[in-house]
C-alpha cells in the first residue's frame, strides 16, 4: 500500500459533502486518468510542460494533493524563468505524480472495500 499522505481525505470528504460521492468519483477517476499521463513526452519545451503544470496546480490542491500542488507550482515558475536545465526537476515531479495517483488509487480501493 502507497502512503496516503499525499492526499488529504479531510479535504476529500469535504469537496464530497458539497459535490456528492459519485461527482467526487467521477472527478477523482478523470483526475487520475489524466495525472497519470501528466509531464509525459521528451520532446515537448518548458512552456508547454509549464502550462500543464499550471493546469494542475489548482485542480490537484482543489483534491486533496497538497504537495504535488506546491511541487507543481514551484515547477512552473522554474519553466517559465527558462534558460536553465529542468529534466531532474521533471523526473521529480514525474515521481510525486507516480505516487500521488497510487495513493489516490489506494484511496478509492479502501473505500469501496468499506461500502
Amino acid at each position: 500500500m502507497v502512503s496516503q499522505s499525499l492526499v488529504d481525505r479531510a479535504a476529500l470528504d469535504e469537496l464530497e459533502g458539497v459535490i456528492g460521492t459519485e461527482k467526487l468519483a467521477r472527478l477523482l477517476d478523470r483526475f487520475t486518468a489524466s495525472l497519470a499521463t501528466a509531464f509525459d513526452g521528451a520532446e515537448r519545451g518548458e512552456a508547454d510542460y509549464a502550462r500543464e503544470a499550471h493546469t494542475l496546480v489548482s485542480m490537484s490542491g482543489m483534491l486533496g494533493c497538497a504537495e504535488l500542488s506546491r511541487a507543481c507550482r514551484d515547477f512552473e515558475q522554474s519553466a517559465k524563468g527558462g534558460g536553465g536545465d529542468f529534466t531532474a526537476a521533471l523526473v521529480d515531479l514525474r515521481k510525486l505524480r507516480d505516487a500521488t495517483v497510487a495513493a489516490l488509487r489506494d484511496l478509492r480501493d479502501d473505500k469501496r472495500a468499506a461500502e
